[in-house]
């Protein structure tokens, strides 16, 4: 299996567990990530439905592009905006709002490896003639 593909994969996996996890159990998770828990109702759906719901679908989506040769180059895209989206926003929280817990610092690296490494073999496949 090419490593174009299993990053592909295991990003999807990622995401697919790490929805799971926080729509089944966002005051557990949101508290062992943040050291916090949203205290209204609103808070705790708004969770379910973002780091859960929305990780759940953008999981399946990476696992559905790994699933051909014709869409991996778009996973490869997918991996790198994604991540790097997350990546950026973390860094202007953790200048803005100050303060992280090292979970913040071990997720940025997290973000940034990958899309660096999604990056390097999406320039490395080969392109169609223009």
């Amino acid at each position: 299996m090419k490593i174009d593909k299993i990053l592909v994969q295991l990003a999807g996996a990622f995401f697919l567990a790490y929805g799971f996890m926080f729509a089944l159990d966002p005051e557990l998770f949101s508290n062992m990530v943040t050291d916090s828990v949203p205290s209204t109702s609103s808070g705790l759906i708004d969770m379910r439905a973002t780091y859960g719901g929305m990780s759940i679908a953008v999981g399946c989506l990476m696992l559905l592009l790994a699933s051909n040769a014709t869409s991996l180059k778009l996973g490869l895209i997918s991996v790198a905006l994604v991540l790097l989206g997350m990546a950026c926003t973390r860094t202007i929280g953790i200048i803005v709002d100050g303060n992280p817990n090292n979970l913040m610092y071990i997720y940025l690296v997290a973000e940034l490896v990958p899309s660096i490494i999604a990056i390097a073999l999406y320039r490395r496949l080969p392109r169609p003639y223009a």
